[in-house]
């Protein structure tokens, strides 16, 4: 038989228990909390925009915003030292001929102002030849360079060999003005470039991705990887053009997809087992 001691000695315990118990389920509800508000302070609520093909008219905004955006911040140019200088006139000149080619599609904000371009042109086999004879004429130095590597990178995979292709649609420019990342538009662009070279009847589609989120973008896609070109490997004239090569983006990746195939995009039509007949008619009696 139990004590009157015992028992409240029992009781004690276990009530204390009880109270660790609920002290310990406080803390971590306490820490679910702060996980939970930290991480709703770190998301932003998704921006409002709309993706369109550029006009003419637009052409000199497009010019702008990648003068702003792309130069400064893509990895080929600040591997050469280039992102803190203004680009070339040369840089702009080779964007612009191909802003000309009208298959540029760029997301405007609310405020209609440029937020994202994707600058696209059709890439044929005498295009590389044309780029180091016209860096030959108008550039030296630095700017020679990164002309001559978009060059290379363009003649490397050999593709209109490969897939017996004459014109390839390349998707050459992607920009996405920093307070907007994140937000998946530099994947609406590439999409949108992708039904547009689709509709336009070319059969491959090409993008050459010089940084880390480019190629995640090509990847989720499912598309195929057929070159890379690790900067640090590059030479010209025995000697290394990149220098100044920073983590993720240390490689070139060219993606392809044969727009031939659209089973990922379009759904599959049903096949009519039966042919309909048309409707007879009956000849009126004269």
């Amino acid at each position: 038989m139990i004590s009157i001691s015992s028992r409240l000695i029992f009781s004690v315990l276990r009530c204390n228990k009880y109270k660790s118990h609920l002290t310990i389920n406080t803390i971590e509800n306490r820490k679910n909390c702060l996980r939970i508000s930290k991480r709703n302070r770190t998301t932003r609520p998704n921006v409002a925009y709309k993706t369109r093909l550029a006009f003419p008219m637009d052409y000199d905004r497009v010019i702008t915003f990648m003068s702003d955006i792309y130069y400064k911040n893509d990895p080929i140019t600040i591997n050469i030292g280039l992102n803190e200088e203004k680009p070339a006139p040369s840089l702009l000149k080779l964007m612009y001929n191909k802003l000309q080619e009208g298959m540029t599609i760029i997301a405007e904000g609310e405020d209609n102002c440029i937020v994202g371009a994707a600058v696209n042109a059709g890439s044929c086999p005498w295009d590389p030849d044309k780029f180091v004879e016209f860096a030959r004429c108008c550039e030296c130095g630095p700017t020679r360079d990164v002309i001559e590597f978009e060059a290379y990178v363009t003649r490397k995979p050999n593709l209109w060999k490969r897939y017996c292709v004459l014109k390839i649609f390349e998707c050459s420019y992607l920009a996405v003005r920093p307070d907007f990342r994140n937000q998946g538009i530099a994947r609406k662009l590439v999409l949108d470039s992708w039904y547009l070279a689709r509709d336009c009847g070319y059969r491959l589609f090409r993008v050459d991705c010089s940084n880390r989120y480019t190629a995640r973008i090509a990847e989720s896609f499912g598309w195929k990887r057929v070159c890379t070109i690790p900067f640090h490997t590059y030479k010209k004239d025995d000697r290394f053009v990149f220098k100044n090569i920073k983590e993720p983006h240390t490689e070139l990746q060219v993606y392809i997809d044969q727009l031939a195939f659209c089973k990922d995009y379009c759904p599959s039509y049903k096949k009519c087992e039966t042919i309909t007949s048309a409707p007879r008619t009956s000849k009126k009696s004269s």
